[in-house]
């Protein structure tokens, strides 16, 4: 009797169709003697990328792609392709308008692989480096996309391990590469190099807006539910039908905020080697939290997002933090008199044009004395 010969391999393409490519060189499906599945990805600077199977009895990875994952990619080269002329070569980038980007699948738990730790949380590995070559302005980012229900996913909200890691630690490390002296050179050129990453919600903004882990605090104070416009500015996009959230992923790997620029000033108070001295009220206000945290680093930054990620309705962020230090300065400095100033006359700290300075100053000369 004939022995029963294993089930061949079936792979899907990945935009649904059968996979098909111009050379032999570049064949886009691979099948190992194991019987698992490796399948070329155009522009991928990492090769294969790993489709799941539609069969059972067929093993695939490591590192295979699950459904959303599967999806970024294939979202990715539509948004840049929609006419589907994407290369099919590995050593052909893909294309944004003049710049190039080349994908990587980035394996968890791999000593090569990119990962970002805060305080003594576990090692985050994100699923994807973006790697974007902008040769006008001569920058590099060194971009990462995660797809993740963050219903689930990010159990800590803000605070989670997860999200601190895209939106600061790249700061951190930035200001670790910056102090080592190290540059970066490409053709005999200098360039500026950066890292950014971003967060692909595949939960739906219904059901994580909803959450209170996600709350933020308004002009005033009050508790809000995060919008969309929110989520995006704490680098959460959300994963839809409609590839156009595509560019809102590539504007945040390349583009920064006024939040980027209180995290990157987060990263300063933060690093032990330098001296920060602040200027401005939002400079004032983050030295202060500083000096007065007994928090984690994810704490934080958690509470800096939950004050300053909605702007008011004249585009400013941490317009209730300042207000807030103005009522601690007219408490502490006016109705008790703690610092030896109670003689003032409350108009006086009311009107102050820079409370969060003044109670900044207040401290540290209350410090010396």
């Amino acid at each position: 009797m004939p022995s029963k010969k294993p089930a061949q391999p079936v792979q899907g393409g990945l935009f649904g169709a059968s996979l098909s490519c111009p050379d032999i060189d570049n064949l886009p499906l691979i099948v190992e003697p194991q019987g698992s599945i490796e399948v070329l990805a155009p522009g991928s600077v990492y090769q294969p990328l790993l489709l799941s199977p539609r069969q059972d009895d067929i093993d695939v990875g490591p590192g295979k792609l699950d459904e959303h994952e599967e999806a970024f990619v294939r979202d990715l080269i539509r948004r840049l392709y929609p006419a589907g002329n994407h290369p099919k070569s590995d050593k052909t980038p893909l294309k944004w308008g003049n710049k190039e980007i080349w994908l990587k699948r980035n394996l968890e738990k791999r000593d090569e692989s990119f990962r970002l730790r805060v305080d003594d949380s576990d090692w985050f590995y994100p699923d994807f480096i973006v790697w974007i070559l902008d040769y006008e302005s001569r920058t590099q980012t060194f971009g990462f996309v995660d797809p993740k229900g963050l219903t689930v996913g990010a159990g800590g909200g803000w605070s989670d391990y997860k999200i601190v890691s895209t939106l600061y630690m790249p700061h951190v490390v930035e200001r670790q590469l910056a102090a080592s002296g190290q540059k970066v050179e490409f053709e005999g050129e200098e360039w500026t190099f950066r890292i950014r990453g971003v967060l692909v919600s595949t939960s739906s903004f219904a059901s994580l807006s909803t959450q209170a882990k996600f709350n933020i605090n308004d002009a005033e104070g009050k508790t809000s539910s995060p919008t969309e416009a929110d989520f995006k500015r704490g680098r959460i996009v959300f994963q839809k039908t409609d590839t156009a959230y595509i560019d809102d992923v590539l504007e945040l790997l390349t583009q920064d905020s006024a939040v980027d620029h209180l995290l990157s000033l987060s990263a300063l108070l933060f690093d032990n080697s330098t001296y920060f001295t602040p200027s401005g009220e939002l400079e004032h206000d983050l030295a202060l939290r500083h000096d007065e945290h007994s928090q984690t680093e994810s704490e934080f930054v958690a509470s800096l997002i939950r004050d300053y990620l909605r702007p008011d309705d004249k585009g400013q962020h941490g317009s209730w933090a300042i207000k807030n230090r103005r009522r601690q300065l007219l408490e502490e400095c006016v109705i008790e008199g703690k610092w030896g100033f109670g003689g003032e006359k409350a108009t006086d700290i009311r009107d102050h044009p820079a409370p969060c300075e003044e109670l900044w100053k207040r401290k540290k000369k209350s410090e010396k004395g």
